[in-house]
């Protein structure tokens, strides 16, 4: 009798703990249930070439994001949880808070593959690029590269940067991933980043370091095997304004590290581990330099270690300015690339122009072409009408020479034509692209995605449709509390 008091006493104890807790703490968070349905017979499956008939099976992809987060004196503890038909794929947890003048956070990735990608740019024009330094327990090249091959595919499907629509992604990297068996084992300890930074008399000192299993999602039997990096910033911004920052790499690069099927809840970009505690590279950012109304920012890399010895020392160089002509209205922004040798490889300018409901932007290359010899081009040209409730936007990319090469075709000089319309009405909003390759022909893409909120409750319906098929029907719920 007294062991069945004694435990409806600790039961009301805990209740009322945990009550109190609720009221003072309470626990906000996300939940966010996407269902992805595709053709068997679309291309997004590797290896797949059969053509689509009028009636054709399909294939569904479901998964859930649960986002919790409980704030109890300053202290946010966050669960991230990913769900999909084999269960749970991945679980990270992070605790985040300030003492004082220090900040910290602290986060642990639980699942079953770990993935190692790096920034890498491309030898032409110095584009950032990614490649697959490592991954675990399968192996993802191909179809992606090994390093330090630039891989532009890698690089599109993650970076939403308008190549494929995210539905499309998703289904592509969840494919891939699966194929190449990365999400078949039990979840393990794959991932810890920590995360410190104080700020004293105007300078920030950071610290982050990473710790990867590079044996992750391996049998039980293999040893784990854990490799350090650490990324040591300071910051600090002078009386005129200027923001100074020097970050030195040691045991680790400029990428990401991804995890489950490296979805974007699934991702860390403060970088990645390079095995061997030693230094890797060095990076110098100067902003908000200005000078006669002209705003300048620069970036400056260095590499060392590296296998090729040409390849460390000073690699990169990037400058960028910003200038508005008030009277007129017009933003001209110019990006310069320059490689180790202080060599100018690329050059892009943005000029802008807004008048009332309407805006154009210009963007001229400046380029070396096959010849060797440099070229200046109308690369793209981007027009859009604002009126109320709705914005119509015109991009087209113009051909040059550097991407009729890379590409093969051309329409009438325009490469690709891009026509956007978006519009909303109350909590209804309705965006659509379509793609041509040309100026008013070559359909090749359209998606529509439309969205409407009840409360708290977001509904989003996504459609991509290709010229054979329907590439991807996408729905999502989202519960924010």
């Amino acid at each position: 009798m007294f062991r069945k008091l004694l435990g409806l006493a600790l039961v009301a104890v805990l209740a009322g703990a945990f009550s109190t807790v609720a009221n003072a703490a309470p626990v906000a968070g996300s939940f966010t249930v996407d269902i992805v349905i595709t053709p068997q017979c679309a291309d997004l499956i590797p290896g797949n070439n059969t053509a689509c008939d009028k009636v054709d099976d399909l294939l569904v992809k479901f998964e859930a994001d649960l986002i919790l987060t409980l704030s109890v004196s300053g202290l946010d503890i966050s669960s991230t949880t990913v769900f999909t038909f084999k269960g749970v794929e991945s679980q990270a947890f992070t605790i985040a808070g300030t003492v004082g003048a220090l900040t910290f956070k602290d986060t642990f990735v639980f699942a079953p593959d770990l993935v190692e990608i790096e920034f890498v740019r491309t030898t032409g024009t110095l584009s950032t690029r990614y490649c697959v330094n490592f991954s675990t327990p399968g192996d993802l090249t191909l179809p992606f590269l090994d390093c330090p091959t630039p891989d532009a595919f890698l690089f599109f499907l993650l970076e939403d940067v308008g190549v494929y629509h995210p539905a499309v992604a998703n289904l592509k990297l969840g494919f891939i991933f699966d194929f190449v068996g990365m999400l078949d084992s039990p979840l393990t300890l794959c991932k810890k980043i920590v995360d410190l930074s104080i700020n004293i008399a105007g300078l920030t000192i950071g610290t982050r370091a990473l710790f990867a299993q590079m044996t992750c999602g391996q049998d039980s039997t293999v040893p784990a095997d854990w490799e350090t990096g650490v990324v040591l910033a300071l910051e600090g911004q002078t009386v005129s304004g200027i923001t100074l920052r020097s970050e030195t790499w040691i045991g680790a690069r400029q990428g990401l590290e991804c995890w489950g099927e490296c979805k974007p809840a699934e991702r860390n970009y403060g970088g990645k581990v390079v095995p061997g505690f030693a230094s890797q590279e060095e990076k110098l950012f100067i902003r908000n330099l200005v000078f006669a109304g002209i705003t300048t920012n620069i970036r400056v890399e260095w590499k060392f270690g590296q296998a090729v010895a040409a390849a460390n020392g000073l690699t990169y160089v990037e400058i960028n300015t910003r200038y508005k002509l008030q009277p007129f209205g017009l933003s001209i922004s110019n990006t310069l690339r320059m490689n180790g040798n202080l060599d100018p490889r690329f050059d892009f300018l943005i000029t802008s122009y807004k008048y009332g409901d309407m805006s154009v932007t210009a963007i001229f290359l400046y380029y070396l072409a096959s010849t060797n010899t440099w070229e200046a081009q109308l690369g793209e040209f981007i027009t859009e009408f604002d009126p109320p409730g709705a914005t119509i936007t015109s991009d087209l990319t113009l051909c040059t020479e550097r991407l009729f090469i890379s590409f093969g075709f051309c329409t009438a000089g325009v490469l690709e034509h891009d026509i956007y319309v978006s519009a909303a009405v109350g909590s209804l909003t309705f965006d659509l692209r379509m793609i041509l390759f040309g100026l008013f022909s070559g359909f090749s893409e359209l998606w529509v995605d439309l969205g409407w909120k009840v409360g708290s409750v977001n509904f989003k319906t996504s459609l991509v449709v290709a010229t054979d098929f329907v590439e991807a029907l996408a729905f999502q719920i989202s519960v924010r509390f």
